[in-house]
């Protein structure tokens, strides 16, 4: 089944006096991004029952090209996660606040359809291994491993897209044509994270957030 009812995260912008605030915000489900004195940028994540930074908190940092972060030790978010945002993604970040700044909580239930939507599909980075490659193989897909489909650069190897954008093995009812074989990366790619909301916004113009509720 593609379609899913995803409860994501909403974004909150605090300055570091409203810690607590911010603190409870993360702690009833939301994501918040807390000014800092110096006049840096952190985000304050949730963890899951094992300390685990949550999996949307985790791809809320790969959208801004970290992996790393830590637990705070003390004070009000105590057991939190928390990173700081290098200079040049603190504007993604606050426009995430800004978006979300229409929807009430600290929680957004969304219904999105992957095979419908696509959105994933264009101008992606789609890095493959050898379970890829042996996945195809064994189907008897030896064609997907050629030069037409793939591009090596780097020391990685990639999937090749159209000039358009658009992936080669999206169909044009906008399924995908390989969906049992797809790539790890695509199967791992969660739904209703950052980087699926960005997808969405850039390809198909659908903003989860301010322009959409006021249009």
């Amino acid at each position: 089944m593609s379609a899913y009812e995803i409860v994501r995260p909403v974004w909150r912008r605090f300055r570091a006096r409203w810690m607590a605030r911010a603190a409870a915000h993360v702690r009833r489900g939301g994501h918040a991004a807390v000014e800092r004195q110096d006049g840096g940028l952190d985000i304050l994540l949730g963890v899951d029952g094992a300390g685990k930074i949550t999996e949307l908190g985790l791809w809320s940092i790969l959208a801004i090209e970290q992996q790393r972060w830590r637990r705070v030790k003390e004070g009000p978010a105590a057991g939190l996660a928390v990173t700081r945002v290098r200079a040049r993604y603190e504007g993604s970040v606050l426009d995430w606040c800004e978006r979300d700044s229409v929807h009430e909580g600290a929680t957004r239930a969304i219904d999105l359809d992957c095979l419908e939507c696509g959105a994933c599909c264009h101008e992606a980075n789609v890095i493959l291994d050898e379970a890829d490659f042996d996945r195809w193989r064994k189907a008897g897909r030896r064609d997907l491993l050629g030069r037409a489909y793939l591009k090596r650069a780097d020391g990685r190897v990639t999937l090749r897209f159209a000039p358009s954008g658009r992936c080669q093995n999206l169909g044009h009812d906008n399924k995908c044509a390989i969906y049992a074989l797809r790539p790890d990366n695509c199967s791992a790619f969660v739904v209703g994270s950052e980087a699926c909301l960005a997808a969405r916004e850039d390809t198909l113009k659908l903003r989860d957030g301010l322009e959409a509720e006021a249009g």
